[in-house]
């Protein structure tokens, strides 16, 4: 163990954290010392383009004892003291300046002293070049008793270790080195069993008890070190760089890491540390909430851990978690809630607090007022009655009356201090009876929470939601044909784990946006030749309602005579009057409403491809219509508040139905033209009309015209400013009006973009309107 190196890793963010080593041997009795020798102070170059600073100092260097199984970053337990380099002495997560610094090419030794008949039993203390540092320091009372290890945490610097037989620098007294404890005092740490080294692959769902697993597993395991990003920022935390804040899109699989300094930002030290960690043999968790999920990922974990030395262990842990876990899960439950009633109870507490002391104050303020204006008073009665007193000349003497005056006055004085300090008691009895108690209310869990599987998700989820949509379809359950050594069912066995993955991700399918999905060219196209068809038909409308009619007889209106959906050609159903002659502006919404709603179910059958996503959900109609037309479905158009209200309208062509509720097409073969959506338009109108004829009031559409702002023209010729005053009025008149009545004066198109509105479509009313 003589001349041993220590030595830091300054690449890819590095630098930046505290490395720690603790021997094997620990002591539980006797007075024995190491020493160390800095032999190098390493400077690694930083970029200037960060905008954060790495901690500080640069080079660190930490001298003490701990038990077995703490963390190797000294001071992050309270199971363990230490002297640093910046002369600084920490037990109990509690620092104190005791000595000078010490610095390279210094020899530093660290006696450990348990020898009960000594002055200075149960301490530690510095020498440098055998010399006393600073007077021994105790250890903290939790620490008598146990073993303890040496243990070295250091940044930035490469140490020479000298556990012995021999001092680098003898002391003034005579001390034995480590390794020349004796047996009897002497406990070796825990070990590592057999010839291979584990490597830990949980698998489990995202939110579903991963983390909480794992946090219960470390604990009773401390011999496996986690790999994840999460235990990165951890160590970092410990060596001084400050938490970054969660920025959108972090997970607890992948949390944020805006530390603004190179080498950190720029994910270089899990490149570093995936290397590292292949090549020093450790247990190891590799905890990735996604990547354990997938195949291909999992595959690049077994290629890097395949030494022989290593055994690869898939950990599945799915379905309904064993009663141990769920045990657990209640104490930490319980914990959570005790913390958050504790809280809310102290800043009650400390609200009912302010509040007593500033109607304490008040009071206070009110009673010196009082007896301000008593004493005035009582200054002007003694006034009036020395004036009387002078007059009367009574044959008392002056000094007499005097004192007897003032004896009197005195025990006015006592007795109304006592009922003022009588009274002033009862208040304060009564005033520190708040209704909150001396201790914080002791919480249960309820029924429900009792009988939770998994803790509520708090803050970020285990997975973003983007990174969850990308990735859920190709989750799989691990197997040893991938070339894992073994697969461990935690919770349920495979046949009901595969089972569990199966439901699971259909359930995700059904409740999760593809929010990468694009519409594909196919339809593009038919979205093209919809809006140059939607925009004949307006034009077709407008120029029979142009035309002038011939006059009818005098016998039952011509529609009923006509059956809709047997007319062949709906652009002349008779006579060349087209079966959409008497569309009114809500018509033709509803018109665009059919198409782009059967289009958007047909598009995405065919662009998602998946046997398991042939409708869209009900909670994500919105998202996939703003997706797919670029616009918003817009319910209040019809004064309605639900898209479910909005289809409802056009149940005719789609309907949102099935359970669970998606958008479903009420058409059963493949549309070859858009005329269906014009018959079924025209049949709804009429049906409408027949029920308002009679008296149904509750089949009239309030239906509101889009109003589309349009821009001035840069040079607006004179002639065309009175048509522009004329149209006005009479789009307000249309953007008033409801119902299926249609005006007679002109109205201007409409954009694409306003609510389900079609390409420069518009509507004109009855009397021949513009568009």
């Amino acid at each position: 163990m003589n001349d041993r190196m220590l030595m830091s890793l300054t690449e890819g963010g590095m630098q930046y954290l505290i490395a720690g080593a603790r021997a094997s041997i620990g002591m539980k009795a006797g007075r024995y010392m190491y020493e160390v020798k800095i032999i190098e102070a390493l400077n690694p170059s930083e970029s200037m383009s960060g905008q954060g600073r790495g901690p500080q100092p640069r080079q660190l260097v930490r001298l003490g004892f701990s038990t077995a199984g703490t963390s190797l970053v000294l001071g992050d337990s309270e199971d363990g003291v230490y002297f640093d380099s910046e002369g600084f002495f920490c037990a109990s997560k509690q620092k104190k300046k005791t000595c000078q610094q010490f610095t390279r090419d210094q020899v530093i030794g660290l006696l450990l002293n348990l020898d009960p008949k000594s002055p200075n039993a149960n301490t530690v203390s510095i020498f440098r070049d055998g010399e006393r540092l600073a007077e021994p320091q105790p250890l903290p009372e939790q620490l008598h008793g146990k073993p303890l290890f040496p243990h070295i945490s250091f940044r930035n610097v490469s140490i020479q270790v000298n556990m012995g037989p021999t001092h680098l620098k003898p002391l003034a007294f005579n001390c034995r080195m480590v390794q020349g404890a004796a047996y009897a005092d002497t406990v070796e740490g825990p070990r590592h069993k057999g010839d291979k080294f584990e490597i830990l692959l949980p698998v489990a769902f995202p939110d579903e008890g991963t983390f909480d697993w794992l946090d219960d597993f470390l604990q009773k395991n401390p011999s496996y070190v986690e790999l994840s990003d999460r235990r990165i920022q951890d160590w970092a935390a410990s060596s001084g760089l400050a938490k970054p804040r969660q920025a959108a899109g972090a997970s607890n699989d992948k949390p944020s890491f805006g530390y603004q300094i190179p080498g950190m930002d720029d994910m270089s030290i899990q490149r570093v540390l995936k290397s590292v960690a292949a090549t020093v043999p450790r247990n190891y968790v590799v905890m990735e909430v996604k990547s354990n999920l997938v195949a291909a990922d999992r595959a690049e974990v077994l290629k890097r851990f395949s030494a022989p030395h290593f055994k690869t262990v898939a950990q599945v842990m799915m379905g309904e978690p064993k009663p141990e876990h769920k045990r657990m899960l209640q104490v930490r439950a319980l914990k959570v809630k005790q913390e958050k009633a504790d809280q809310e109870w102290r800043l009650k507490k400390a609200e009912k607090d302010k509040l007593k002391a500033f109607a304490k104050r008040q009071k206070e303020i009110a009673e010196m007022r009082r007896k301000a204006e008593e004493q005035r008073k009582k200054q002007a009665e003694e006034a009036i009655k020395k004036q009387q007193e002078a007059k009367r000349k009574a044959e008392q003497s002056a000094e007499e009356k005097k004192e007897e005056e003032e004896s009197k006055i005195e025990v006015d004085v006592k007795e109304e201090d006592v009922k003022e300090e009588v009274k002033d008691e009862e208040d304060d009895e009564e005033e520190d009876d708040d209704g909150l108690g001396s201790e914080p209310p002791k919480v249960e869990l309820t029924e429900e929470e009792k009988q939770l599987s998994f803790l509520p998700k708090l803050g970020c989820g285990d997975l973003a939601p983007a990174v969850l949509s990308k990735s859920f379809s190709s989750f799989t359950i691990p197997d040893k044909e991938e070339g894992f050594d073994d697969v461990r069912y935690e919770w349920q066995p495979a046949a009901k784990s595969k089972e569990y993955l199966r439901n699971w991700v259909l359930e995700t399918k059904r409740t999760s946006c593809i929010t990468d999905l694009q519409p594909s060219p196919s339809f593009k196209e038919k979205q093209a030749a919809w809006t140059k068809q939607f925009l004949e038909w307006q034009s077709k409308q407008k120029i029979f309602r142009a035309a002038p009619k011939p006059t009818k007889k005098e016998d039952a209106p011509e529609e009923k005579k006509i059956d809709i959906f047997a007319v062949q050609d709906v652009n002349d159903m008779r006579d060349g009057e087209p079966l959409y002659a008497n569309f009114e502006p809500e018509d033709w919404a509803l018109l665009q409403l059919r198409y782009e709603l059967h289009l958007l179910q047909e598009a995405f059958k065919t662009d998602v491809n998946d046997p398991d996503r042939v409708a869209i959900p009900d909670i994500h109609l919105s998202f996939y219509f703003h997706k797919y037309f670029t616009k918003n479905l817009n319910p209040s158009l019809f004064a309605l508040k639900t898209n479910n209200d909005l289809v409802d309208l056009v149940k005719d062509t789609v309907t949102i139905s099935s359970d669970p509720l998606v958008l479903t097409s009420q058409l059963s073969l493949e549309v070859d033209s858009a005329d269906i959506f014009v018959k079924f338009t025209e049949d709804a109108r009429r049906h409408r009309r027949s029920r308002e004829a009679a008296g149904d009031e509750t089949v009239r559409l309030k239906f509101t015209v889009p109003v589309v702002a349009i821009a001035a023209p840069k040079a607006a010729a004179p002639v065309q400013a009175p048509k522009a005053a004329a149209q006005q009025p009479q789009q307000q008149k249309w953007q008033n009006q409801s119902g299926g009545a249609g005006g007679k004066g002109n109205m201007m198109g409409m954009g694409h973009n306003m609510g389900m509105m079609s390409m420069g479509g518009g509507w004109g009313g009855k009397g021949g309107g513009k568009w």
